[in-house]
């Protein structure tokens, strides 16, 4: 017989609103992009059979490619650890390892997206193109990055005792998204913006077909 917990204990304890988190729906876009697992190999081979990129749009290409694949595969699992924490689980007794292999893989692609997002913006610059978002404007974009930044200075703010008690955890799960203090991305809203990474890293990852397809 499993033990069970308050949800107070719970939240107090573990996570904030871990005791709630009782439903998740997070699209499976993994079929969209067969490539994903190979981006970088691809970008690889058609550098040297068909052609490259030149000067600094070289490095800005794999760094693309590398957050792109690596927030794509921390995405899908990420949603796999959290689809098992919901169906293995219940309120009172969550599977506690299991939500914090899910929260990590969720960390793990928020950060990777707001540093590509960093060198989409410096792309973008260089050619005359706007900014991912603008400081302020509450899109889905910049509330990913906002809740990336949390994450990245955390411990700084722990450091400082500038976070309350009660957050254990610079974000959290909840059935309608990830949340931190004061930013929330649903969990359609994150695949959205992971999709459209995806869509870029497609292009990127053969130079030729890149170039002729935006004049570059």
């Amino acid at each position: 017989m499993s033990t069970s917990f308050s949800r107070e204990c719970l939240n107090l304890y573990l996570a904030p609103g871990i005791a709630d988190f009782t439903e998740f729906d997070a699209p499976d876009i993994s079929g969209q992009y067969p490539q994903s697992t190979h981006w970088i190999a691809n970008h690889f081979l058609n550098s040297i059979l068909r052609g490259s990129y030149s000067g600094k749009f070289k490095q800005y290409a794999i760094n693309h490619l590398y957050r792109a694949q690596v927030a794509f595969s921390d995405y899908h699992e990420a949603r796999a650890l959290t689809r098992e924490f919901i169906e293995a689980g219940k309120p009172s007794a969550p599977h506690v390892r299991v939500y914090f292999r899910a929260l990590s893989r969720w960390e793990s692609c928020l950060l990777n997206t707001q540093i590509f997002i960093d060198t989409l913006n410096k792309i973008n610059l260089e050619f005359d193109g706007e900014k991912v978002f603008c400081e302020g404007d509450n899109s889905k974009e910049a509330r990913a990055y906002s809740i990336a930044n949390k994450i990245k200075h955390y411990g700084g703010e722990i450091r400082n005792g500038s976070c309350a008690e009660t957050e254990t955890v610079p974000m959290w799960l909840t059935n309608s998204g990830i949340s931190t203090r004061n930013h929330e991305i649903s969990y359609e809203e994150l695949s959205i913006i992971v999709s459209s990474i995806a869509s870029l890293a497609d292009e990127i990852q053969d130079p030729i077909s890149f170039r002729e397809q935006n004049h570059t």
